[in-house]
């Protein structure tokens, strides 16, 4: 048996991903930020897979200190099977104003890219061989596939943390979340370079437009509900668009599926590798990025 960790288990395609490798056999630690969520989402898995191997695990990825709990909550207790992957599925997009993290950093960036920072390295040394890093990033992070999303305005990693402009309209809002889409495939790909002759995998995945999950919950209700009746017309007819269950079988696939054996250092749309956008493969800027994010990190764990 094998053990995965996959954040934003409890709803969505989080959910998902968790009910499919459960049923293949992995032990799947379920991250949640509200024990009641967790154990729902067990009850749920249990339901389709009785005899599923699940673990709870609290973690909040806007509380950079809950994030290091969790990880040494994971490196303290030996009794799981080995750790052979981490799929950093868990996001926000904020649209109703400039929000703070726990730490005081921007909320979107915080929780989407610093989170997971510091979750996955904390747990590299923990991984065993022919293990596979999954993060879930998105077509927004490239005005050409983004659907009319509004493009990333990248600055630094700093000033992304915490915004000079503070401007508190929707389109900033999306603006923030597509910038932190990129951050998670400069990471990716700093991760993959940093990893080069270790057994270990580390790819970037978009999983489409997906209507039916809850990323539209900071919307007004109105268009919540609205994008929440379309969601089969959507998925069909929209290019990009999937639904949650088309993309939690290929996000399942990219962790357990023999081929994508060596596959490291790549983005996916759905279940195939392709092109993340021009501005992504800027070297120095995700080398940057990986510092700058360390001494963030470092910094809020030094004031707690």
């Amino acid at each position: 048996m094998r053990t995965v960790v996959i954040t934003g288990a409890t709803t969505g395609l989080g959910l998902r991903v968790a009910g499919r490798l459960a049923a293949q056999g992995w032990h799947v630690v379920l991250g949640h930020r509200a024990e009641s969520r967790g154990e729902a989402a067990a009850r749920q898995i249990r339901r389709r897979t009785p005899a599923a191997s699940l673990e709870l695990l609290r973690i909040d990825l806007a509380d950079l200190r809950s994030v290091a709990d969790a990880a040494e909550e994971l490196r303290r207790s030996g009794q799981r099977p080995p750790l052979h992957a981490i799929v950093g599925n868990a996001g926000i997009q904020v649209i109703d104003g400039v929000r703070r993290s726990a730490d005081g950093y921007e909320l979107t960036f915080a929780t989407n890219h610093l989170g997971h920072h510091l979750l996955v390295t904390g747990l590299l040394d923990d991984l065993a061989a022919g293990a596979r890093i999954a993060i879930v990033s998105s077509g927004t992070h490239w005005r050409e596939k983004s659907m009319g999303f509004p493009e990333p305005r990248w600055t630094s990693a700093r000033e992304l943390a915490d915004p000079s402009d503070a401007d508190a309209t929707p389109t900033a809002g999306r603006v923030r979340y597509s910038t932190s889409k990129l951050a998670n495939i400069y990471f990716v790909y700093e991760l993959a370079r940093r990893l080069d002759g270790r057994p270990i995998s580390v790819n970037a995945y978009d999983p489409g437009l997906m209507p039916d999950t809850s990323l539209s919950r900071d919307y007004p209700t109105l268009a919540r509900t609205g994008f929440r009746m379309a969601a089969p017309l959507i998925s069909a007819l929209l290019p990009g668009a999937r639904s949650s269950r088309a993309s939690a079988r290929h996000l399942a696939d990219l962790v357990s599926d023999a081929r994508f054996d060596g596959t490291t250092g790549a983005y996916l749309e759905g279940p195939k590798i392709a092109p993340s956008s021009p501005e992504s493969y800027d070297v120095a800027r995700a080398r940057q990025l990986w510092a700058d994010s360390e001494q963030l990190i470092d910094q809020a764990l030094a004031r707690h």
